[in-house]
């Protein structure tokens, strides 16, 4: 059998998911050379719950327990490995297009307030003038006018006071644009971190009004569903968790069929603000995942492994060739065993780094909340 002594010694891409013979002669190889596999250091990310609440305290703490495994991974293996090559370039390219952004947004700091105060004014605006829209008969439909009035009212009133908040505070914009700028410089996703978390803020009052349309949608659902139970002689046990036949007085058969009634007329217009903060609120999470996304992209930047890759590098040759080169019945059986680079994608998952994946939306189990009214978390 023919092998190449280096190629095998360098290469960190070769399984070592099967016991064979050839294995074997890796692991001899690499042990006689001090860089044999020892178990990889995974790191203990034990989140806290109040962490969920802001993306760039979340992505302050991923980062550290990503250095933490950087630095006990070097500190075990008393080398740099592909896997952690690829975060350091990683690293390294996020700083750098944090830092060409800065200068991209060097500009005047008032200039900058006054153009975002300005945005929000006209996000404010435009819910005002939903608002206005949705209290009116929005596309012909005929609701309650007197609960319509009262939910526009109470709704616009919640948006002034947000807005009030926003102005006063919009006078220490500039102070925030400068923290931005000083935290701008520890790399592109943390600045896409704290954008996601500002965003959050300027739309809360649109998340605090899906809240309440929510909560009132699904009071309306559950009370109208219990009183379908009513009139056909059932009721639910809490105790047994399921439901068990009853019989009704008149009166309560009355009192349940006004009720049911006046849920019923009112349910209409209840839907009409809940479906339209919904959209609302699953356009914020889209957004929001969106941004994670990027994160966890430039996090993970497999630079490293594809400059490796184009220069034929031994570390990331990992597919085994065997070729026959003598079939002489006489003579012995000769082999040549060659190692090939494995492909991109391949490589790319192998040598990922333990970056958290952002979390993936559940859109079956969205859609089911969406219906009972279910808040969207």
């Amino acid at each position: 059998m023919l092998y190449e002594y280096d190629s095998i010694k360098d290469s960190q891409a070769i399984g070592d998911t099967t016991d064979d013979y050839f294995m074997k002669l890796v692991q001899l190889i690499q042990d006689e050379h001090g860089v044999s596999k020892r178990s990889e250091f995974t790191p203990k990310s034990n989140k806290l719950h109040w962490l969920s609440a802001s993306m760039f305290l979340q992505h302050v703490y991923n980062y550290w327990i990503l250095i933490d495994w950087l630095k006990c991974s070097i500190t075990r293996g008393k080398k740099i490995s592909v896997k952690q090559g690829n975060l350091i370039v990683a690293i390294a390219m996020d700083i750098i297009i944090g830092y060409l952004i800065l200068q991209l947004l060097s500009q005047d700091k008032k200039e900058i307030s006054v153009l975002l105060m300005g945005i929000l004014e006209k996000l404010i605006n435009s819910l005002y003038s939903l608002l206005k829209w949705l209290m009116g008969a929005p596309v012909g439909l005929k609701l309650n006018n007197a609960f319509n009035k009262m939910l526009g009212k109470y709704f616009s009133y919640h948006v002034q006071l947000w807005w009030i908040f926003l102005d006063v505070s919009g006078e220490k914009l500039d102070v925030i644009l400068h923290i931005y700028h000083y935290i701008g410089y520890l790399g592109f996703t943390f600045q896409t971190a704290l954008i996601s978390d500002l965003i959050c803020i300027a739309t809360f009052h649109s998340y605090c009004i899906y809240v309440y349309a929510a909560r009132l949608f699904n009071i309306q659902i559950s009370g109208l569903i219990a009183l379908l139970r009513l009139f056909v002689g059932r009721k639910y046990n809490p105790l047994r968790g399921g439901i068990d036949s009853c019989e009704y007085t008149n009166q309560e058969l009355f009192v349940g069929t006004v009720a049911f009634t006046i849920l019923l007329l009112l349910l209409p217009t209840t839907a009409l603000y809940y479906i339209v903060f919904t959209l609302f609120r699953v356009l914020s999470l889209v957004v929001q995942y969106l941004l994670a996304k990027l994160i966890y992209m430039v996090q993970t930047l497999p630079l490293y492994v594809v400059s490796l890759w184009l220069t034929s590098s031994p570390k990331v040759t990992g597919n085994i060739l065997i070729e026959v080169i003598n079939q002489e019945s006489n003579s012995p059986l000769i082999l040549r065993i060659k190692l090939l680079n494995k492909s991109i994608p391949q490589l790319v998952k192998i040598f990922q780094p333990p970056v958290e994946v952002p979390k993936q939306v559940e859109w079956t189990n969205l859609l089911s909340n969406v219906l009972v009214g279910k808040q969207i978390v």
